[in-house]
């Protein structure tokens, strides 16, 4: 399964997390509070296991190009897929669609027995309303965690699941909804200017300015 990560790695370009020492360190910091916050009962430890996954990744994402920020290409696909073919998006309704589908994969892979977590209609009331209605194209990340679309728009998952593939579309969807996060903020400060924006023009000065103050 390829990666962003996998994929800069392999290219050698500038400023990659191999050549950054600091940036390497804040990524296994990451990788190491996600696993508590998956591991944490629903409590306020788990609660402030999120912030700091968060608080985490606003560093990590606004210190790497614009291409490593997320470990699935499928992630970039589907944000993109959704600025350009939506004619309703917003951060704020796209950020609402990745939440959705970090918690389907904690939920998967916490309680991967539990037999509501291996078949998802995708034609249901909250699938609808929380993913399809937000994003398009999410199937893509459901089909990493090893699911299977079949055509009555059922997600139906066969046998054991791969834990590295779970986490790995828990923790992208969580990056993505704080990537939305900080486009809400730029929207919000550009429109304060009385500034023409549409969510297209934020991606691509996300992908020019990921360094930029988010506060």
């Amino acid at each position: 399964m390829e990666s962003v990560y996998d994929h800069h790695q392999q290219d050698g370009g500038g400023g990659s997390v191999v050549a950054a020492g600091g940036i390497t360190n804040l990524y296994n910091k990451i990788l190491e509070v996600h696993w508590k916050f998956l591991d944490a009962e629903e409590t306020m430890e788990k609660i402030n296991l999120r912030r700091q996954l968060e608080d985490l990744i606003v560093q990590y994402i606004c210190n790497m190009p614009h291409s490593q920020k997320f470990m699935l290409l499928q992630t970039v696909q589907v944000l993109q897929s959704s600025i350009a073919k939506m004619e309703d998006f917003s951060a704020y309704k796209a950020s609402i669609g990745f939440e959705a589908i970090s918690q389907y994969a904690n939920n998967l892979f916490t309680k991967p027995w539990r037999k509501e977590y291996k078949v998802i209609k995708m034609y249901s009331g909250f699938y609808q309303h929380e993913i399809a209605a937000n994003l398009v194209g999410a199937e893509a990340l459901f089909e990493q965690m090893g699911y299977k679309t079949l055509p009555n728009k059922t997600l139906v998952l066969d046998g054991p699941i791969c834990p590295d593939r779970v986490t790995n579309v828990s923790r992208d969807a969580i990056t993505a909804t704080v990537e939305c996060q900080i486009m809400k903020k730029i929207c919000a400060q550009l429109t304060d200017m009385k500034l023409a924006v549409n969510w297209s023009d934020i991606y691509s000065f996300r992908e020019l300015n990921t360094s930029i103050a988010t506060s």
